[in-house]
């Protein structure tokens, strides 16, 4: 019994084996055919059919595993080609090519300039030329040359279109109806050689030598309709071709010749009687590239168009603004659609940069003002859109796109309306604060019941409080800037606290850098006398308090830190200076003016170190280490400055008095260290880092 069951074993396992070899064999032919139809490999000769199965032997393991290994390895790779055969075939084929698109360009012009054949005759020689390329780089592609065929056909597609642009746009042989279906025939022919090689160097090459033509046959004639309806016609196609097979090569290149020619055009034979042409093909330009699946191409023919129309309807308000907001619309659109969030960024950025160019002093203000006020609302709308229908959270561009919408509307409209209409100002920052408060109201209402990002309610609230707080000294001289900015910078600050963004703080950081630079050149020297302005009564004074209160209430926001450090000492720096200016002024009112620098002098010394007395008086109150080393080093520099500079400039009377004051400063000083010495010292102790 026992040995039945091992022969039916072996039985059972010759069987297995000898279906495994029947499958490798299969497998084996069809991988043969595979190869053969991917000219790979030759194919061989089909195995003849394996025997019969031997009687049942034993089979060892090894045996079985040799042959499936090396059916199971996988077939060679084809050869790469070196860099010298991609050099002498390849980038000599298409420079070659090349160099003969330019060479027939050439000559007809110089057929032209000699008046060698008729013009009949030349365009008939290049399209015989194109025609016997085209049959020439069949022949060759049938026989295995794929390689050099597409430099031949690409140059024979070239030559057509230079043949059939001269018959119309140089020698006038055609009507425009014949020149039109001329070049549509050259483009489906480029377009379908292209396809049926599988070859991007012939479309190419093809799209090359057409944008050439128009460069290589120009004249001091302008036809702009021809010209761009050529090239409308001639980048479809390539459009079309590169969507059928995928190359996004070619769109490149198709969206490079048209910038290159568009804006050649536009750099040199641009007129005002020629505004409608340049307006018709810039948004059918945009039209076929903003379709196109590549970002980086829509980009570009946003901003390009949008850009384009501010030159194109210069003093003309009413074509630029409807152009405009359709340009900003659709590009809206797109980014909704496409969830390209940069599109709306470009877009936004185009409309008012667009605006700054085309600005007109001469233009009624109400058409220009509706215009930006579209504009405003339009942006405005598709941040609600996106929060409300969308149901998207905003990515930081949006959120900078609601800041600035608020900021780019004020700024260019107060420019518009600050000649004629100043007294509106204050209301029209409440308007677009209401604006705001509006949209946060919305949103919030909408988002309340929802667990989503709120930092679009806050944005909208903190650039509704910045307007609201503008409208008041909205009608004072230039200094509301920095005003401003103070407001805005501490708002950020708050904004960035509550919406847990540690963005914004740095943002807020570089406001307060600018309020700086502001007051320090600029705010500190409106008044050139201190005759001029009333003690502490005056928009300097209040400039400089508003900035100093900014920066200590983002202090008191930020709590800690590095940010809130340099925010607290640029209070202090805010505070200090414009109570020196006080002083000078002061000065200038009082003193008689063979003692006036000794006045000022002495003045400002006593304002530091009264100054510095009462940090470290603070300091020592509240037990803040920031505030004591702040007070000593103050004090440090007006001892510096007594005895290197006042000590020889002063007169005899102000050098006493200075000398006297700041000994008793300094006595006063040394009295707190001496009395709270011992707390001092513990609470460095308990706290390294001083507070």
């Amino acid at each position: 019994m026992a040995d039945s069951n091992a022969e039916r074993r072996m039985d059972a396992l010759s069987e297995a084996i000898a279906r495994l070899l029947k499958r490798v064999d299969a497998n084996e032919r069809r991988l043969a055919r595979i190869e053969e139809a991917l000219g790979l490999a030759k194919a061989e000769s089909p195995a003849p059919p394996p025997p019969s199965p031997p009687p049942p032997q034993p089979v060892m393991v090894s045996e079985i595993a040799a042959p499936v290994a090396e059916a199971t390895e996988p077939p060679p790779l084809p050869p790469q080609p070196r860099l010298e055969t991609r050099v002498g075939l390849a980038w000599a084929n298409r420079l070659g090519a090349l160099t003969v698109i330019f060479a027939v360009g050439f000559a007809f012009k110089y057929a032209f300039d000699n008046d060698w054949i008729g013009p009949a005759g030349r365009v008939l020689l290049g399209i015989l030329a194109a025609v016997a390329a085209l049959a020439f780089g069949d022949l060759m592609w049938r026989r295995g040359h794929t390689t050099y065929a597409q430099g031949i056909c690409g140059a024979g597609i070239s030559i057509l279109y230079l043949s059939y642009y001269a018959a119309y746009g140089f020698y006038h042989l055609v009507s425009t109806a014949v020149a039109i279906v001329l070049m549509i025939t050259a483009t489906a022919m480029a377009g379908a050689l292209a396809l049926r090689y599988e070859a991007l160097a012939i479309a190419a090459l093809g799209l090359v030598g057409g944008d050439l033509t128009p460069i290589l046959l120009a004249t001091r004639e302008d036809r702009p309709w021809v010209l761009f309806g050529y090239l409308l016609a001639l980048n479809l196609g390539a459009v079309a071709v590169a969507r059928k097979r995928d190359w996004r090569r070619l769109e490149w290149l198709s969206f490079a010749g048209v910038v290159l020619l568009y804006g050649s055009w536009f750099a040199d034979r641009f007129r005002t009687e020629k505004q409608v042409v340049a307006a018709v093909f810039a948004f059918a330009f945009y039209a076929l590239y903003a379709s196109r699946p590549i970002q980086a191409i829509v980009l570009g023919s946003q901003a390009a168009a949008m850009l384009v129309m501010a030159e194109i309807w210069t003093r003309q308000p009413h074509p630029f603004a409807l152009s405009m907001l359709a340009l900003a619309a659709a590009g809206l659109y797109l980014a909704d659609r496409r969830q390209w969030v940069a599109l709306a960024s470009v877009d936004f950025a185009a409309f008012w940069i667009g605006y700054e160019i085309w600005q007109d002093a001469h233009a009624a203000v109400a058409p220009v003002f509706l215009f930006l006020t579209a504009g405003f609302l339009l942006f405005l709308a598709w941040i609600q859109w996106r929060v409300l229908v969308r149901k998207s959270d905003l990515d930081a561009p949006e959120l900078l796109l609601l800041a600035l919408n608020g900021a780019a509307y004020f700024g260019t409209g107060y420019a518009l309306l600050h000649a004629r209409y100043h007294g509106w100002l204050g209301g029209f920052a409440e308007a677009i604060a209401a604006a705001y408060l509006s949209l946060a109201y919305y949103l919030w209402r909408e988002m309340r019941e929802e667990e989503r990002d709120p930092r679009p309610v806050v944005l909208s609230l903190g650039v509704a409080l910045c307007l609201l707080t503008l409208a008041a000294p909205i009608q004072f001289s230039s200094y509301r800037i920095t005003m401003a900015w103070s407001m805005e910078g501490a708002v950020l600050v708050w904004i960035a606290l509550r919406a847990g963004a540690p963005k914004l703080r740095w943002a807020a950081t570089a406001v307060f850098a600018l309020v700086l630079v502001r007051l320090l050149f600029i705010d500190g020297w409106i008044y050139v006398s201190g005759r001029d302005y009333t003690a502490i009564l005056n928009g300097r004074f209040l400039t400089f308090a508003t900035a100093a209160a900014a920066f200590w209430l983002s202090v008191r926001w930020l709590g800690t830190g590095t940010q809130a450090l340099a925010a607290y000492i640029g209070g202090h720096f805010a505070a200090l200076w414009v109570l020196s200016l006080e002083v000078i002024g002061w000065a200038e009112r009082s003193a008689a003016p063979g003692n006036l620098a000794s006045v000022q002098s002495a003045g400002i010394s006593v304002l530091l170190a009264t100054y510095a007395v009462l940090l470290i008086a603070i300091g020592v109150l509240r037990q803040s280490g920031v505030n004591r080393l702040m007070g000593l080093s103050l004090i440090a520099m007006v001892v510096a400055k007594l005895y290197l500079w006042d000590v020889w400039t002063m007169m005899r009377l102000h050098r006493i008095l200075a000398f006297a004051a700041l000994g008793a400063l300094l006595l006063l000083t040394s009295y707190l260290y001496s009395r709270y010495r011992g707390s001092i010292e513990s609470w460095w102790k308990d706290d390294p880092g001083g507070e």
